[in-house]
């Protein structure tokens, strides 16, 4: 019966050493950690006008489709400002019009003044020659002289218009611009008084809001939660990494849904420990330092999320990553630790 004993104490031995073998070979190749936590994307609903909420169109943790409306804000205001935009748009383009008239016109007069400046000059010319043959008084052809001279100087002048009203015209080209883009910000300003939701997902904290409140630009309102796409970030021991790449494979176990596994796939991996992006990062450079093992964020997708297991930001979840080149006992042993 003694042989027996020693039997069975070296068979447990022996299943118990396995074991430990079996568990650390499964750690290997099947590297896990619950310090994992489930992310989406998380959109801070905030206006990008100031005014009062005049309507809230919808509820605390309510599930919202994306371009559905969130608030509105009076747009009374902002109304005011597009058609005053508008009228001094008007205001200006009127004004093209006339300054294109006012060129059209001195350059018809400059025109007519060059044919009258040459056929003066022609009879200046004229007169000329008959006073120096006594034909034609001296006073005669002094007057067909000024005559030319006073087309010149007309011709001059209607340069100096055409020259000042190009001026304005460019000037007023500025001023079209400016209005336009005035009318456009205007219009912008006034579609920003309704808010609409850019993804699809749930709305949280919308009870801090009411109607009636005052919100500016940029103010934090509350969160929308988008419920399209979930991803896991799992704290790995930097001893793990060397067995994790991009593309592997993941199981998920959400701690909310202890008897249903997601399926994942690794992302990418951060490019540094988590405690380096802290605010006040560690100092090591003490004489009491000691080591201690860091742990790194490995971005996990959630590949098939289920609508019926709603998944929350924030709640806790372990992840266990598939590597390559398992050995198949490790396999079919994997299950069962």
């Amino acid at each position: 019966m003694r042989w027996i004993k020693r039997f069975a104490v070296i068979i447990i031995v022996a299943v118990v050493a396995f074991g430990a073998y079996a568990y650390f070979q499964i750690s290997d190749y099947y590297p896990s950690t619950d310090d994992a936590y489930v992310h989406a994307h998380v959109v801070n609903v905030a206006p990008r006008v100031t005014g009062h909420v005049i309507a809230l169109y919808v509820r605390d943790n309510q599930v919202v489709h994306q371009g559905q409306p969130l608030l509105k804000i009076d747009p009374r205001a902002y109304q005011y400002k597009l058609q005053q935009a508008e009228a001094e748009l008007a205001q200006a383009q009127r004004q093209r019009a006339s300054i294109a008239a006012n060129i059209a016109s001195a350059q018809a007069q400059m025109q007519a003044n060059q044919i009258n400046y040459a056929n003066a000059a022609r009879n200046a010319e004229r007169a000329k020659s008959l006073a120096a043959q006594r034909y034609l008084s001296v006073q005669a052809a002094d007057n067909a002289q000024t005559k030319a001279a006073e087309f010149q100087a007309q011709i001059q002048a209607n340069r100096a218009t055409v020259s000042g009203a190009t001026a304005q015209e460019a000037l007023n080209k500025a001023r079209i611009a400016a209005a336009q883009a005035a009318v456009g910000m205007a219009k912008l300003d006034l579609s920003e008084t309704t808010i609409y939701a850019s993804i699809t997902g749930v709305v949280s904290k919308v009870d801090k809001i009411h109607v009636g409140d005052v919100v500016s630009v940029n103010q934090d309102l509350f969160p929308l939660i988008g419920n399209q796409a979930y991803w896991i970030e799992a704290n790995y021991k930097e001893t793990d990494l060397d067995r994790i790449h991009p593309g592997l494979d993941a199981g998920i176990n959400v701690d909310m849904y202890p008897n249903h596994s997601f399926k994942g796939k690794v992302v990418s991996i951060s490019g540094g420990a988590g405690n380096a992006f802290s605010l006040l990062p560690p100092e090591n450079a003490t004489g009491n330092w000691v080591k201690v093992t860091q742990r790194v964020p490995v971005r996990i997708e959630v590949l098939n999320p289920d609508t019926k297991l709603p998944l929350r930001i924030g709640t806790s979840a372990t992840v266990t990553v598939t590597t390559k080149n398992i050995p198949g006992w490790v396999t079919f042993l994997q299950p069962y630790f």
